[in-house]
C-alpha cells in the first residue's frame, strides 16, 4: 500500500488541485514515461502558466493525487482510524481518505475516465469565469459558487451506500448533521420518540394529547427522558456560556448559489451570422433572399425524361426543360408526372460497389451480374412511366433514375430538393413490382407491394406534396397498363401507413381540410420519419431523417455532409420558425422507447430501405442511437405546445450540443448540508423564553457570587436564591425551551438546493439540517416522476398531499423508467429545496450539479437538472423535475451555456486505491 504515497515525478505533495475552463490536449506523455515534446510535462504546463500535477508515468487515474497527501501519510504512520474507529466511525471509515478541506473525510470512486489512448495520456485544460486555468485528467467535477473554481466533486451518501463498495466515479461523504450543538443536545431526550402518525402531531411534550406528548409516552420512553434530561440541562448551560451563531447566514442576497460559468468558445453555428468563427463584423447584408446559409429552391427540374425526344442516342429522352422551353416558345412550361418507387426488392438494385461508386463519385459503370440484372428492372420501370405519362396527357416524367446529376455536388442538392420536383409535378405516379419478375407471384398483390413501398423515409413526403385533390396512380409491374390502382391521399392512413392515426392529420392539413401549426407539423411529421428511419434505412448521410422533413418546410439550410442527425435537425429548427421546437424538447423528460414501434413493423421489415443508389443500409439499434433526440414522448405526458419556453438556443455547439442563453440557474451542493437562515414569528412566549435562556448563565452565576458573598446579609442571599431559582428552572426547562425558540412555522428561508445520493425519511432531513424535526419539509407532490401524492381529508375535502415515494411503492429497482442520458445505470438521489421547504427524490445516472430553469408547463417550472463536463465545458441533462414558479424570483439568469440532450457513456477504468490502516 506504500506503493500508492511515491509522490510522482514533479509533484509536491500535498499540493492543491486548483480549477479553471476550456478544450482538451494531448499532453504527449508515452507508456515508457518519455515525453515526446521537448519539454517535460511540468515545464511545459509552467511555461503556459497551468497549475497542473506533473505526471510521473502515464497512468491514466486521476485520484492517485489524493493518495498522495502529508496528511493521508500522517493517518498511515499514527493508524488514526484504528484508534479513533470508536469515536466516529462515518469521519474514520475504513475505506475513507483525508483533506484539509471540506469534507475532511471522503472515499474514492471505484472507477473513472480513462484519459489514455494511443500511449498517451489526454490533458484537459479549463478556463472558469475568472479567467482562471486549469489542466489535468478527467474526473467528476463541478462549479463552485463561491470561488468560481472547477473543484472535486463529492457527493454525500446515506450509510448503506456508504459503507459499500464505491463503484461510482465520484467521490462520497458520509451525511453530516450540521446544526448547532446547542438544538443537537436539546433534542437529544427527544430523538426516541414514538413517530407521529401525522405530520401535526410533533410537539415534543409540550402538549399532553399529541401521540408523541406525554399522553403517549410509555414507561421505556419516561426512563429514556429522565435519564438524559439532567446530562443534557447541564451540557446547555454550558454550551450557553460560550455564545455561538445558531442561525445561518443570509447570502447572495436571498437568492440561490448562481452558477458561475461563461462559454468560451465558438459556437459550430450561430443563430446570428456574425457570431460565426471567421466571420468579419460587416460581410454583407443577409435579407430573405440571399442568406448565403440556406439552400436555393428548385423551380423546374434539372432533368425531365420527354415522350417525344427518345432516340436510340437517348433513349430514357432525358433532357434539360429549359431546351423543350426555348424550343417552344419560352412561355410554355412543360407538364410531368412524378415516378415513385423504391429499389429495395421491386427496381435497380445495384451491387454495393456500384452504390459507393454513385455516393462518391456521383455515377457508377460497374457492369456485374447484379447490375445487368437491374438493368431490365430499368427499362420495365421506364417502359411503365412511359405509359403513365401518355395516359395523363402530359409531355415528360421525372424519376431519379436518370434525371438527376452525375456531378457529386449536384447529385446531393437534387437528392435533398425532390421536394421541389414533387410540388412542381401534375401527378404522382406509383410504381411496384418485383425486382427481376414481370410477372408477380399469386400470394403477392398490388396492395402488399404499396405497403413496402410505404415503409420508405423518402417516399412518405411525396404523397404529402403531390398535388391537392388529385388521386394517386399505382403501376404494377407485369400488370394491366389501362387500368392501374387509383388510390386518394385521403386513403393511404388506413391502407398503406401502419401509422395513419398521426398521418392522417398531415394529409388532411396539405389537403386544406385542417389547419396545422408550425409546431404541430413539425412534431407529427417528425413522427411520422422516426418510425421509418427506425426500422432500419439506407443512409446516405447523418442528417437523412432532418433533410427528408425539410422538403415539407420553407427556410432549407443547406446540406452538410459533417453534421450529426441532431446538427441537422438542430440547423433546420433555427432556420425556421418552428415556435422554438428546441426550447422546448429541452424541456422534456423522455420516457423510455418502448418496442411497439418495433413490433408493429415486424411484417414489414424485409422491405424497410430507401432507394439504394444512394448510400448504404443501417440497422435500426444505430438509428435509435443516432435519432435519440426523436423521442419526444414525455413522463408527464405533455406536448411541446404545453412548453413555454423562458431561453433561447443561441447557436449550434459540437457534439450534439446548443448554446443556451437566459436560462435561471442555480448550483446544486452535494458535498455538505448548510446552516439555513430562516425567519419565523416573534410571539411573547418565544420572546420570553429566548430571554431566560440567554440570561440562564449570567443568573446563575451571580446568584451563586451572590450567595458566597452574603454570608452575613440575608437580604443578599434572599436576592441570590432567587436568582438561583430562576437559573435552576430555566436549566430543566431548557431542552423544552430551546426547542421552542427555533421551533415554529418558517416564514422565509434563505434558498438552498442540497442533493445527497439515496433516500432518507423527512424527519432525518431535518433533524440533520436543523438539528430536530418540526414539519418544515414536505414530499414534492409532482416534482419528479418517482412523485407521489393523496387526497389528505383530515381538515380539508380534497387536499393535496406528497408521500415518501419508496413507501408509496416506488423503489431503487422500480418506478417510472427513463432514458439514461449516459447509458448507465440509473441511480437514486434526493434534492432538498430551501426556498419552498419540498423534497424530490429522482434518478439520473449522475449527481445533476446545475438546476436550469427553461421553461414552465401546466403552472410548475421545468426544472433541467444538468451535470457538469468540465472537459469540454458542457452542461448534460440527466433528468428533468418540476419546480414552483415561486423559484423564479429567488433564481438568477445565466449566460450562454453549452448544453447537451445525452452525456454519452465514456471508457472507464477500475480503480484499485485502498486508503491504509
Amino acid at each position: 500500500m506504500n506503493d500508492y504515497y511515491n509522490p510522482p515525478a514533479y509533484h509536491q505533495s500535498d499540493s492543491a488541485m486548483p480549477s479553471s475552463n476550456n478544450m482538451s490536449i494531448n499532453d504527449g506523455v508515452s507508456l515508457n514515461n518519455d515525453f515526446a515534446a521537448p519539454l517535460t510535462t511540468q515545464q511545459k504546463f509552467n511555461e503556459d502558466d497551468y497549475e497542473v500535477h506533473g505526471v510521473k508515468e502515464p497512468d491514466d487515474n486521476p485520484y492517485r493525487f489524493d493518495a498522495d497527501s502529508k496528511l493521508n501519510r500522517l493517518s498511515n504512520n499514527l493508524h488514526l482510524k484504528r484508534v479513533f474507529s470508536w469515536l466516529d466511525p462515518k469521519f474514520f471509515h475504513e475505506r475513507a481518505w483525508f483533506s484539509w478541506t471540506s469534507p475532511h473525510s471522503y472515499q474514492l470512486p471505484g472507477h473513472y475516465y480513462r484519459s489514455a489512448s494511443g500511449g498517451r495520456l489526454n490533458v484537459y485544460r479549463h478556463r472558469d469565469v475568472f479567467r482562471r486555468k486549469y489542466a489535468g485528467l478527467n474526473d467528476d467535477r463541478y462549479l463552485n459558487p463561491l470561488d468560481g473554481r472547477v473543484e472535486k466533486l463529492c457527493v454525500q451518501t446515506v450509510n448503506e451506500l456508504y459503507d459499500a463498495d464505491n463503484e461510482t466515479t465520484w467521490r462520497r461523504t458520509y451525511i453530516e448533521n450540521v446544526s448547532p450543538w446547542l438544538i443537537r443536545l436539546a433534542y437529544w431526550p427527544y430523538s426516541h420518540m414514538p413517530v407521529p402518525s401525522s405530520s401535526s402531531d410533533l410537539t415534543y411534550g409540550l402538549r399532553g394529547s399529541s401521540s408523541t406528548g406525554i399522553g403517549a409516552w410509555e414507561q421505556e420512553q419516561w426512563l429514556h427522558v429522565g435519564l438524559r434530561w439532567l446530562p443534557t440541562c447541564i451540557g446547555l448551560l454550558v454550551l450557553m456560556i460560550f455564545p455561538t451563531d445558531v442561525q445561518g447566514q443570509v447570502r447572495n442576497n436571498g437568492n440561490y448559489d448562481p452558477v458561475p460559468y461563461r462559454y468560451w468558445s465558438y459556437p459550430l453555428c450561430a443563430r446570428n451570422f456574425r457570431e460565426n468563427k471567421g466571420q468579419t463584423p460587416n460581410p454583407g447584408p443577409f435579407g430573405t433572399a440571399n442568406d448565403s446559409r440556406l439552400s436555393e429552391r428548385c423551380l423546374r427540374p434539372r432533368l425531365l425524361c420527354f415522350l417525344d425526344r427518345v432516340t436510340e442516342s437517348n433513349p430514357r429522352g432525358c433532357l434539360d426543360p429549359q431546351v423543350w422551353i426555348d424550343e417552344h416558345g419560352g412561355c410554355v412550361e412543360p407538364t410531368y408526372i412524378f415516378i415513385s418507387y423504391t429499389a429495395e426488392n421491386q427496381f435497380e438494385r445495384r451491387c454495393a460497389d456500384a452504390r459507393k461508386d454513385v455516393q462518391s463519385t456521383g455515377s457508377s459503370y460497374c457492369n456485374c451480374l447484379q447490375c445487368r440484372d437491374a438493368a431490365s428492372d430499368a427499362d420495365a420501370l421506364h417502359r411503365i412511366a412511359r405509359e403513365a405519362a401518355k395516359s395523363a396527357n402530359v409531355a415528360a416524367y421525372w424519376t431519379d433514375q436518370c434525371c438527376m446529376s452525375t456531378d457529386k455536388v449536384e447529385l446531393q442538392e437534387d437528392v435533398y430538393r425532390i421536394s421541389d420536383v414533387v410540388r412542381g409535378a401534375a401527378k404522382i405516379v406509383i410504381v411496384v413490382g418485383r425486382t427481376g419478375q414481370d410477372r408477380l407471384p399469386p400470394s403477392v398483390t398490388t396492395l402488399d407491394l404499396l405497403r413496402e413501398w410505404g415503409t420508405r423515409m423518402w417516399t412518405w413526403p411525396e404523397v404529402l406534396l403531390g398535388p391537392a385533390g388529385e388521386k394517386i396512380q399505382v403501376y404494377t409491374r407485369g400488370g394491366d397498363a389501362r387500368a392501374p390502382l387509383e388510390i386518394s391521399k385521403m386513403e393511404f392512413p388506413a391502407q398503406v401507413w401502419d401509422d395513419g392515426d398521426v398521418a392522417r392529420q398531415l394529409i388532411d392539413n396539405y389537403e386544406g381540410s385542417l389547419a396545422l401549426s408550425r409546431l404541430e407539423l413539425v412534431v407529427l411529421a417528425l413522427e411520422c420519419l422516426k418510425r421509418r428511419v427506425e426500422r432500419g434505412t439506407t443512409k446516405y448521410l447523418e442528417g437523412d431523417l432532418s433533410y427528408a422533413l425539410m422538403g415539407l418546410l420553407r427556410q432549407r439550410p443547406k446540406v452538410s455532409q459533417t453534421d450529426s442527425a441532431f446538427q441537422a435537425f438542430a440547423r433546420l429548427s433555427l432556420a425556421n420558425d418552428s415556435d422554438r421546437l428546441l426550447e422546448r424538447m429541452i424541456c422534456l423528460l423522455p420516457l423510455e422507447d418502448s418496442d411497439d414501434s418495433r413490433s408493429s413493423g415486424q411484417h414489414y421489415n424485409h422491405a424497410t430501405s430507401d432507394n439504394g443508389q444512394y448510400g448504404t443500409r443501417t440497422v435500426d439499434d444505430e438509428s435509435r442511437k443516432r435519432h435519440y433526440w426523436t423521442n419526444l414522448d414525455d413522463c408527464w405526458g405533455a406536448k411541446l405546445w404545453d412548453i413555454e419556453p423562458s431561453c433561447q438556443v443561441a447557436g449550434i455547439g459540437k457534439d450534439d450540443t446548443v448554446i443556451l442563453d437566459g436560462a435561471y440557474g442555480a448550483t446544486i451542493h452535494w458535498d455538505k448540508f448548510q446552516r439555513v437562515a430562516i425567519t419565523t414569528r416573534e410571539t411573547w412566549s418565544r420572546m420570553l423564553a429566548r430571554y431566560f435562556v440567554r440570561g440562564t448563565p449570567a443568573w446563575f452565576f451571580t446568584g451563586v457570587l451572590t450567595v458566597a458573598l452574603s454570608t452575613n446579609n440575608p437580604t443578599g442571599k434572599a436576592i441570590g436564591a432567587l436568582f438561583l431559582i430562576v437559573a435552576l428552572v430555566t436549566i430543566l426547562l431548557s431542552p423544552m425551551l430551546i426547542l421552542h425558540i427555533y421551533g415554529g412555522k418558517v416564514w422565509n428561508t434563505q434558498p438552498w438546493l442540497f442533493g445527497f445520493e439515496g433516500h432518507m425519511s423527512l424527519r432525518k432531513i431535518e433533524t440533520k439540517i436543523f438539528g430536530f424535526p418540526s414539519d418544515r419539509l414536505s414530499w414534492a407532490p409532482y416534482a419528479s416522476n418517482m412523485s407521489h401524492h393523496r387526497v389528505n381529508s383530515e381538515f380539508l375535502d380534497d387536499e393535496c398531499e406528497g408521500i415518501d415515494p419508496l413507501l408509496a411503492g416506488e423503489n431503487e429497482g422500480g418506478g417510472a423508467q427513463t432514458v439514461s442520458t449516459t447509458g448507465e445505470k440509473l441511480r437514486l438521489f434526493t434534492l432538498v429545496d430551501t426556498n419552498t421547504m419540498t423534497v424530490t427524490t429522482f434518478r439520473a445516472a449522475r449527481p445533476p450539479t446545475v438546476a436550469l430553469l427553461c421553461g414552465s408547463e401546466g403552472g410548475m417550472q421545468r426544472a433541467v437538472m444538468c451535470s457538469y463536463d468540465w472537459t469540454n465545458q458542457c452542461l448534460w441533462r440527466e433528468t428533468v423535475l418540476r419546480m414552483e414558479t415561486a423559484a423564479l424570483q429567488k433564481m438568477p439568469r445565466i449566460g450562454r451555456v453549452r448544453f447537451g440532450l445525452r452525456r454519452w457513456e465514456l471508457e472507464l477504468g477500475r480503480s484499485f486505491l485502498q486508503p491504509p490502516d
